[in-house]
């Protein structure tokens, strides 16, 4: 991604999430640029007519959910959005398939990422990629976690 992508890769996160009902705060948004700009993030867009219509973000995958020590070889995918005038036209399966290539040709030999249990657009994408449920975390009453992973 480059320097100039950030403002509509943000813009792609915001209306997202406001379209889930989620609306960012402002500290939100702030922290979502950090990430984005962090020397190990590895962000991608998509476009359509030059506009950005989607925004993954891939990091180093870590041990004990992201706070332990970087797992060599092992990638996290810890956010996809897509504006919702482009949801369900194959953006986010781009995005997906564009980030395990570049992950393959990093070296890279597997790639996880967490979803919302509930989330089963996102979940069939995943699955219909080629990505395989390997665990169910309960993290609250009303919140359930699902990891998906693939081997490279």
């Amino acid at each position: 991604m480059r320097t100039a992508d950030l403002p509509g890769a943000v813009a792609a996160w915001q209306a997202a999430n406001i379209a889930r009902g989620k609306p960012p705060t402002p500290q939100r948004v702030a922290r979502i640029i950090e990430k984005l700009q962090e020397p190990d993030a590895l962000p991608y867009v998509a476009a359509e007519g030059g506009a950005i219509v989607g925004m993954v973000l891939a990091e180093p995958c870590r041990k004990d959910d992201g706070a332990g020590a970087v797992i060599p070889g092992a990638l996290h995918i810890s956010m996809i959005f897509v504006f919702p005038s482009s949801q369900r036209a194959s953006v986010g399966a781009r995005l997906m398939r564009y980030t395990l290539d570049a992950a393959r040709a990093a070296g890279m030999s597997r790639v996880q990422l967490w979803t919302g249990r509930e989330n089963a657009a996102a979940r069939r994408l995943y699955a219909n990629i080629g990505m395989k449920l390997t665990s169910i975390r309960q993290v609250d009453e009303a919140t359930e976690w699902a990891r998906y992973e693939i081997d490279l």
